[in-house]
């Protein structure tokens, strides 16, 4: 899975660590809006839960929530990109 997350408290958008069925600790980029690098999946102690944590403010996010607001900052991101190569090649 390749969700992009974005912290509601502090804007961070580069690392997280995700509490699932396994626990994963990922970097993305937000250049490209895509994870870059991924620990392996390990078995998470509390099967139940469904978070991520951010590692800048330590704030505990619900997953889909957390995916909800990076879904809308990778589309808000590409707008702006497509909107910029539009103007440069208008320019041109």
């Amino acid at each position: 899975m390749n969700t992009f997350f974005v912290c509601p408290r502090c804007g961070n958008d580069k690392e997280f660590k995700i509490f699932t069925t396994h626990f994963q600790a990922i970097r993305q980029s937000p250049e490209i809006g895509r994870r870059v690098d991924e620990s392996d999946l390990l078995p998470s102690l509390r099967q139940n839960d469904s978070y991520i944590e951010c590692k800048c403010c330590f704030q505990r996010i619900e997953y889909d929530s957390a995916a909800s607001t990076g879904r809308r900052y990778v589309q808000a991101t590409q707008r702006l990109l497509k909107a910029k190569r539009a103007t440069i090649n208008r320019i041109s």
